[in-house]
């Protein structure tokens, strides 16, 4: 006859491939958390409370966003919700808008603009190969406009008209140059207090529909906490609307020296017959009046 069985013992032997692999997948798990606990420096990040280790990861990028969110400037932007945040964006496009136009105006020698002196005495000298030298070593938009106009005729009227009409259509050309992008920086010194007052609104607008459901029971801290975050978007509305329209009306000014230049040039050139023409003239009257007076 067969012997017979011992149920604990099978059972036991039935369960230990099981108790194996538990184990192994139990190791092999402690050993990937180990792996992601390990810091650089080969420490292991522990939790003092349960003694189990700590995914440094996670626990680091939490940090990283909660460290930007409490930024006093983020933070605050952050409180005033979707317009804060659409108000953060036109602040940083205004302020990129700003610093391109300063590196065009740079790069166009906007600034130099010292020039136009010693070219009407050129001019009036009748050296024109002076002024054009001149005007070649400069990166003003006016000099390329003026050294453009000396190569052209004007020894007649219906000439100087010509070239006149030539020289205004590039005139104006640059000037479209220098103006690109104040459309945008005027977008946003118009728009952003007008979203930060409609934040305002939407503000007060939900804080008395909060005091509406609290009914009789009105706590007076909820009615000053919703105020002064819907008045936060109206002041961070001013403080990007105030540098973009200070920002605006310097670009305008300097656009504005910089055609005032062009024209003083255009005119020059197109008239430089009649100025040395009048300079001789002057000159030869000077003379007259040295031989009446002798």
């Amino acid at each position: 006859m067969p012997e017979p069985v011992n149920p604990s013992v099978a059972s036991n032997d039935a369960q230990t491939p099981s108790t194996a692999n538990d184990a192994a997948t139990s190791t092999g798990a402690d050993t990937g958390t180990a792996a992601e606990t390990i810091g650089a420096d080969g420490t292991v990040s522990v939790d003092p409370g349960t003694g189990l280790p700590v995914d440094t990861t996670a626990t680091t990028q939490v940090a990283v966003n909660d460290g930007f969110l409490s930024l006093p400037v983020i933070e605050q932007v952050d409180r005033a919700g979707v317009v804060g945040w659409v108000l953060a964006a036109m602040a940083l496009i205004g302020l990129v808008l700003f610093f391109y136009k300063l590196v065009g105006f740079l790069r166009r020698g906007v600034f130099a603009d010292g020039f136009v002196g010693d070219v009407e005495k050129h001019l009036t000298n009748g050296d024109e190969a002076q002024a054009a030298d001149l005007l070649a070593r400069r990166r003003h938009p006016a000099a390329r406009i003026g050294l453009s106009g000396l190569n052209l005729s004007v020894s007649s009227a219906a000439e100087r008209e010509a070239a006149s009409d030539l020289i205004g259509a590039r005139a104006r050309k640059e000037i479209d140059g220098l103006n690109g992008g104040l459309r945008i920086m005027s977008a946003i010194a118009v728009l952003s207090p007008l979203l930060g007052l409609l934040g305002t609104v939407m503000g007060m607008i939900e804080a008395f529909q909060k005091m509406e459901g609290a009914g009789s029971r009105i706590d007076p801290s909820v009615l000053s906490g919703g105020i002064w975050l819907a008045l936060l978007t109206t002041a961070i509305g001013l403080v990007v609307a105030i540098p973009a329209t200070a920002f605006h009306m310097w670009m305008q000014g300097v656009i504005g020296r910089a055609a005032a230049v062009m024209e003083d040039v255009c005119t020059m050139v197109v008239n430089r017959d009649e100025l040395s023409h009048r300079a001789r003239q002057k000159a030869s009257n000077v003379s007259e009046l040295r031989h009446a007076a002798e």
